[in-house]
């Protein structure tokens, strides 16, 4: 049963998005108020298109840094195996990680945390899952997610008869 399924998931913004959101615009303003008053003075005026172009760019700067905190991951699965990107800003993608469905080692029907374990967050709204397995390089892992109906659908019968 080959098939394949992708799932977008926003990750709820909190508190800390929000924080951070306003710490960079506020930064972003206060720079670039500081860096045209330099130039303006220093200049004695001259260089005022300087100013508003030097201080135009810090502004904006601000507004790409705040699209850092506008994160979302896309479940995929082909075939018995689930990779789980991160896509920060609708710009940059990082696989976070990719198992095997058939040797996942446990599948817990809520969110599960462990002494000795990695985890992997990639939630979004909804009901959480947990996906324990073993990565060559983080050793035993959980992955922690928050799939729908059609994507748990196409993950259960991959996974081993003994979960």
């Amino acid at each position: 049963m080959e098939g394949i399924r992708e799932q977008l998931v926003k990750r709820p913004r909190g508190r800390r998005e929000s924080l951070g959101t306003a710490a960079v615009l506020i930064a972003a303003l206060i720079l670039a108020s500081l860096a045209f008053g330099i130039i303006y003075v220093l200049s004695g005026g001259m260089l005022a298109v300087v100013a508003v172009v030097v201080s135009g760019g810090i502004l904006w700067g601000g507004w790409w840094l705040t699209g850092m905190f506008s994160v979302e991951y896309e479940y995929v699965i082909v075939g018995e195996e689930l990779s789980v990107d991160k896509i920060t800003n609708k710009r940059s993608r990082k696989t976070l990680c990719s198992v095997k469905l058939r040797s996942a080692e446990a599948f817990y029907g809520s969110e599960k945390h462990l002494r000795d374990a990695s985890e992997v967050d990639a939630c979004g709204e909804g009901e959480k899952y947990t996906v324990e397995y073993s990565d060559p390089v983080h050793g035993k892992t959980l992955l922690i997610f928050t799939p729908d109906e059609r994507t748990l659908e196409m993950i259960k019968p991959y996974l081993p008869r003994q979960i």
